[in-house]
């Protein structure tokens, strides 16, 4: 077991979209699991996300952060990557542990979009 801490950059354009933070399945298989295809979530005519998976699923499997948080997580060291997911199931990118905690401990989430098309979450790699 070991800690890994995660820190969610403070963006208006998601101030009010949550993510949670998922570990311990690979992204390939989430997507599997679930059917979802791609990272992104369909737009509705209003510009609001068309929910793709069921919120209690994100909630069951998932950790939540909040705008602007930090938290450390309580990693399993049979847990290989961990990825980002908002309510409506749109997915950031899969941070491997192999490649990247050897350089880094640290996660840093970000919002891309949110004006004219949808925020969604992205792991920055902290080199």
């Amino acid at each position: 077991m070991w800690n890994l801490t995660i820190k969610r950059e403070k963006k208006f354009a998601a101030a009010m979209v949550p993510y949670w933070i998922i570990k311990g399945i690979s992204k390939e298989e989430f997507c599997r699991n679930y059917n979802l295809n791609g990272d992104a979530c369909p737009m509705g005519a209003a510009g609001f996300a068309l929910a793709r998976i069921d919120l209690e699923v994100i909630k069951t499997m998932g950790q939540p952060i909040g705008n602007g948080q930090t938290i450390e997580l309580l990693m399993d060291d049979n847990d290989k990557s961990l990825f980002a997911i908002t309510m409506d199931g749109y997915l950031s990118n899969e941070i491997i542990f192999d490649e990247y905690l050897s350089r880094n401990p640290y996660v840093l989430i970000t919002t891309k979009g949110g004006f004219k098309t949808l925020p969604h979450p992205v792991i920055i790699d902290c080199k």
